[in-house]
């Protein structure tokens, strides 16, 4: 795949799919279009055609919107330079800010800095997202992950308390972190966010925030400083931008190796320019424990954009060359992602985690000679749906963690929704834990990174809700009450909960309700944070009068209302036609008229007693748009 071919977020993506447009076409100079002149271009144009019987101008427009949010004192776009300056210049600004006093009018955190109190009753929650973490070489107590809206933090006391690295970025998305082991004040990150590749905002109807990233970044001073390394790119790179891992040879601190959706990268220089090696979609890259000149990398197929091809490479110089493995793995329309695992007890010993085209488990594969042969070993349930394996998809995509266990070649784990085990070499798992609290005190669901630090024998575990240790994994069964595994969260301290929508209340000072991605809508009564209300946290209202009452939401219009400051909530049916709904569904309250709540599904639905009997009606989309554009003025609906 050609760098740069998976631009899904930034401009030539409209200038390819509308190129038919007459408006875009037309150009009175030999120079290229502007921004200005394609605006002026339009105007023309629509003032001699019908817009209510073209097609395609809408979305042209709704870029438009967008990139005059982005444009400079000329009104042309200026989306690279300008903004990642002005988000260091800003960052510097708020750090400086909150040095001052919190009675001042600068921004500081107010949390939730430690792990809310869970009042759902039935999942573990969380935090927020961790996508990986890496182990100092000579300190156990010392280790750092990478958040996925949250950037890189640091703990010196084995996770009693954590600091944040990384403020001054311009984004703060982390894939990867690796240390130098010849000098641990050097490391290098992934800035951006991997598992959102192929959720592009053009191509997923969840609209989630934008996961772009800035390529690598690296520190020589332990992390107080951060600069870009000459493999960098744009947000307006789109997915081409998202770097999945960064490797440091331990036998040569320049040898940098990195692999991403724009394919592998080599540098013989500590990062400073880089070598464009081989041209694939990469999904993974991890090195042999015993032999880290070789390498194995894996490269993969997203169906949603339909690009790139499943395959395993294999290299023996670090980098330098690859050949590709016979897996017996197709390289289109049946395997998305793998992920690959060598056993730090045999190195001959590989295993590879292949995720199909619902996001589920396709198989695992094993070779015992170093990936010259490999042979499916499992495919009887599927480890990566949210129940005991027997319905099909999942969110492989985007949650796999994948580890072979470092004492025993037959041992190895793998996390999607829940998190198995293999003692058998791959031919039968087992549950160790899971999202719901059935089984006992367990982890957060939806995991990203499984590793077993080399000093302690520990495991780690990184998932949407934080980031969990233990000493001992313990397979058990679904019909085993209390499960085993001893977890200990070690969350507290980590401020990076992503929030989607948030709610202050009008009537008392201090109270908050705000939904957080896979971590529910968390509370706060203006001394302590609980989690109240399930799933992904969304949109949500808090009563102006009664100071327990308020509604949460999940996902796609699941909406909850409580007396009780959340300890128990009735189901508020806003939806009242089954309509199509929105990831975040919005909900807005008419201030001036107590009661009066509206939702916007397909069609917009209206409460006139704050949602408690459900008696709703339809009202016009057009009229809940300019409702929406006047925050807390009541418009009458016709």
């Amino acid at each position: 795949m050609k760098h740069g071919i998976l631009l899904l977020g930034g401009f030539l993506f409209f200038a390819v799919t509308f190129q038919a447009q007459t408006f875009l076409r037309k150009n009175y100079t030999s120079q290229p279009l502007t921004f200005k002149q394609l605006q002026l271009n339009f105007n023309d144009w629509k003032k001699t055609h019908d817009l209510k019987k073209e097609r395609h101008w809408k979305s042209f427009k709704r870029w438009e919107m967008e990139t005059q949010m982005h444009t400079n004192a000329k009104g042309e776009p200026d989306f690279e330079a300008a903004y990642i300056n002005a988000a260091i210049n800003a960052a510097k600004e708020k750090e400086s800010s909150s040095l001052q006093s919190r009675n001042s009018s600068a921004w500081y955190p107010v949390g939730p800095y430690d792990l809310p109190a869970n009042e759902t009753g039935y999942m573990e929650n969380g935090m927020g997202r961790i996508n990986c973490i890496a182990f100092h070489p000579s300190n156990p107590a010392c280790y750092f992950v990478g958040v996925a809206q949250g950037g890189l933090w640091k703990t010196i006391n084995n996770g009693t308390s954590w600091t944040p690295l990384t403020d001054n970025l311009p984004i703060t998305r982390i894939s990867d972190v690796v240390i130098d082991p010849n000098n641990t004040n050097t490391m290098y990150i992934s800035v951006c966010d991997f598992e959102y590749i192929g959720f592009g905002l053009h191509l997923n109807g969840n609209k989630r925030n934008t996961h772009y990233g800035l390529g690598v970044y690296k520190t020589t001073d332990g992390g107080s400083t951060w600069n870009p390394t000459g493999l960098s790119f744009a947000l307006t790179n789109g997915e081409a931008s998202l770097i999945r891992k960064i490797l440091v040879n331990p036998s040569n601190s320049n040898n940098l190796v990195a692999c991403g959706v724009s394919g592998m990268y080599t540098s013989s220089n500590g990062g400073a320019t880089w070598t464009h090696t081989l041209d694939s979609l990469f999904w993974d890259l991890t090195s042999d424990p015993v032999n880290p000149n070789v390498l194995y990398a894996a490269t993969g197929w997203v169906k949603t954009a339909n690009q790139g091809y499943a395959a395993i490479y294999k290299s023996t110089n670090f980098g330098t060359s690859w050949s590709i493995l016979n897996t017996g793995i197709a390289l289109r329309d049946s395997v998305q992602r793998i992920k690959i695992s060598v056993s730090p007890a045999d190195n001959n010993y590989i295993y590879a985690a292949a995720v199909d085209t619902l996001g589920g488990l396709f198989g695992i594969y094993k070779s015992t000679d170093a990936g010259t042969t490999w042979q499916k070993t499992f495919n009887s349930i599927n480890l990566l749906e949210g129940g005991q394996g027997t319905s099909p998809g999942g969110q492989g995509n985007y949650d796999l963690g994948f580890s072979a266990d470092p004492l025993n070649k037959n041992t190895l784990y793998l996390g999607g929704v829940n998190l198995w085990g293999s003692n058998d070499g791959a031919l039968t798992f087992n549950p160790i834990a899971q999202w719901q609290t059935t089984n006992g005190p367990s982890i957060h669901g939806d995991i990203h990174f499984i590793d077993a630090q080399p000093s302690t024998g520990n495991y780690f575990v990184c998932s949407d809700g934080g980031i969990y240790r233990t000493s001992n994994m313990v397979l058990s069964n679904w019909t085993t009450p209390n499960w085993p595994t001893q977890w200990s969260n070690i969350s507290d301290g980590l401020n990076v909960t992503s929030f989607y929508r948030i709610s202050s209340s009008k009537n008392t000072s201090g109270r908050l309700l705000a939904g957080a991605q896979d971590n529910g809508s968390f509370y706060f009564d203006g001394v302590n944070w609980s989690t109240v209300f399930g799933g992904d946290g969304m949109d949500n209202f808090i009563d102006t009068t009664n100071n327990s009452s308020f509604i949460a939401s999940a996902q796609y219009g699941d909406f909850g209302l409580t007396f009780t400051s959340g300890t128990s909530f009735i189901p508020v049916n806003a939806n009242i036609n089954n309509e199509n709904a929105e990831w975040t569904t919005p909900l807005i309250a008419d201030y001036k008229h107590y009661g009066v709540l509206y939702a916007g599904f397909s069609n917009v639905t209206k409460s006139t007693d704050g949602g408690a009997h459900g008696r709703l009606s339809q009202v016009s989309l057009r009229a809940f748009m300019i409702m929406r554009s006047r925050p807390w003025q009541f418009v009458k609906v016709t």
